[in-house]
């Protein structure tokens, strides 16, 4: 915590001395000061905007992490069922997300769930990656050890597979909360009048270029918050390796 802090006030204290000697337009890169006073001014439609956006975080990765969990799962029980998910995921991943926002918006509009289901696409593959990984690397002794327990091969998947395996689904966890607002704040440059994104897309035709850095540095603020809550949960409650 206090090295983050003492990290963010060097490089906020380089930039206002550099916008200073510089001589820098305030239209092109206004100063800190600057922006923090945005901030304050700002901070009621700023909290509207935050919230709209933080909601569709939170749904990315709640929904990506379950469809993630659920096709690792289909994909580790059967490999007749990976030859045929497989394709899918990978060209899901390859076609990029800046592509797909404005038919995502053409077909399910301009609210909420359009910025949800980019948030989706961009937040499952990692979580289906890392968990079909561990699932497939569950050491072998362990599940010999199961074995000479007599146990069922639902034992040893509950028991065995799951456990060893909740770690590497933590760590795709951990890559969503990252990557989720990616894909909220593209739905919103897209389209919409609601988040961060959009605020940052209004504020910039204005030319207002503090309030643009000021919705920027509440989303890097958010996103690490996320993060750092993701990463203590997982760590409370999944802390074996």
């Amino acid at each position: 915590m206090i090295r983050g802090i003492f990290i963010a006030s060097t490089i906020f204290l380089i930039w206002e001395i550099c916008c200073v000697f510089f001589d820098l337009p305030t239209f092109m890169l206004p100063p800190p000061s600057k922006i923090f006073v945005s901030i304050l001014d700002n901070w009621e439609e700023l909290l509207k905007h935050t919230a709209y956006t933080f909601t569709e975080i939170l749904a990315s990765i709640i929904i990506g992490t379950i469809i993630g969990i659920t096709t690792a799962l289909l994909i580790s029980s059967s490999a007749k069922l990976k030859i045929w998910i497989m394709p899918i995921l990978l060209a899901s991943q390859s076609i990029p997300v800046f592509a797909l926002a404005p038919l995502l918006i053409l077909w399910l509009g301009y609210g909420m769930s359009s910025k949800i289901v980019i948030g989706v696409l961009i937040v499952f593959f990692p979580i289906t990656s890392n968990f079909t990984d561990a699932l497939n690397k569950v050491p072998q002794e362990l599940i010999d050890a199961g074995k000479t327990l007599n146990f069922t091969n639902a034992q040893l998947f509950w028991k065995i597979k799951i456990p060893s395996s909740l770690p590497g689904l933590c760590s795709g966890i951990r890559v969503a909360a990252c990557f989720a607002p990616i894909g909220a704040v593209v739905g919103e440059w897209i389209g919409g009048s609601t988040g961060l994104g959009s605020f940052m897309i209004y504020s910039n035709a204005r030319l207002q270029t503090d309030n643009m850095f000021a919705a920027l540095i509440v989303l890097i603020f958010m996103t690490i918050s996320i993060y750092k809550i993701t990463d203590f949960v997982l760590s409370k409650y999944v802390w074996w390796k």
